[in-house]
């Protein structure tokens, strides 16, 4: 089956963002729970592995007998930020949070 796929280069960066592996990939399009056609010709393949809820949008591709890759993700678990981005916001998040709480204390 490994064969049978491609992968884009937008779904291996979800795959390292989100830490989904190959081989889960793999697993969710050999046998999937459920699979749901996409208006767009896409199929998203659903499984559960590892205890995650994997969803896989792949395209068939006829001429090269071939599944295209384009995304994945997990279910219920959010993207996590990465950390610049997270160095960056810090200063704005803690000023946000700071006139939060002075204007909870009662001026006496």
């Amino acid at each position: 089956m490994r064969n049978d796929i491609i992968f884009t280069d937008h779904a291996r960066e979800r795959l390292k963002l989100r830490k989904i592996s190959e081989q889960m990939v793999f697993t969710t399009l050999k046998n999937p729970e459920r699979t749901e056609n996409e208006a767009d010709g896409d199929t998203k393949f659903i499984k559960t592995v590892q205890k995650r809820n994997v969803q896989v949008i792949a395209r068939y591709l006829p001429d090269q007998k071939k599944w295209l890759i384009v995304s994945a993700w997990v279910r219920g678990e959010e993207d996590p930020i990465p950390l610049w981005k997270r160095i960056l916001l810090w200063p704005w998040r803690w000023l946000r949070g700071r006139s939060k709480t002075r204007g909870t204390r009662r001026d006496r």
